[in-house]
């Protein structure tokens, strides 16, 4: 039997990884990751146990975020639960791109995820996405469930893209104007 653990380290690593979170955040920083990971809306309870924080600390917190967008919260089944905002998150990316990317940079992408999407259409006869998807018969190719996949994130890819160059623009004409 392995045993991951080095003499004297007091536990094994998944504990010792928790404490040395635990140490190096606070609890704010710790509900805040955890509610930014993709996943299921998840109750108090389940945040302050992923945070290792007590529940009443997790509300405070959660209440904090909801308040400043970064989580959004839902009643369901009678209990509230919390989630990242998406659109903070696509806000985040976005700007993000217009920040660390050159307006060129973000021009040449489009022109290449454009490309990709021509390419889909052409090989698969379809105008989008979804198009495929309904056209592909029961017993159809992975590879071609995996062509409707990557298709809608070049698509995704595209419009976030696109909308860094508006917001880089955006920024760059209110920065003039002041």
């Amino acid at each position: 039997m392995s045993d991951d653990s080095e003499p004297g380290d007091g536990g094994n690593p998944v504990s010792r990884a928790r404490e040395d979170w635990k140490r190096s955040t606070t609890a704010l920083e710790r509900v805040q990751q955890v509610i930014e990971q993709p996943s299921e809306p998840k109750t108090a309870a389940e945040v302050a146990a992923e945070a290792l924080v007590s529940e009443p600390t997790a509300r405070k917190h959660l209440k904090s975020l909801v308040e400043i967008g970064t989580a959004s919260a839902t009643e369901e089944e009678g209990a509230t639960r919390y989630r990242r905002n998406e659109d903070t998150v696509l806000y985040r990316r976005i700007r993000e791109l217009a920040t660390e990317r050159s307006r060129q940079e973000l021009i040449e992408s489009v022109h290449d995820m454009k490309r990709r999407i021509g390419e889909f259409e052409e090989t698969y006869d379809a105008a989008s996405p979804e198009d495929l998807a309904t056209s592909l018969e029961p017993g159809a190719t992975e590879c071609a469930w995996e062509a409707v996949s990557e298709w809608q994130t070049t698509e995704r890819n595209l419009h976030i893209t696109q909308a860094a160059i508006n917001y880089g623009r955006a920024r760059d004409l209110g920065a003039a104007t002041q």
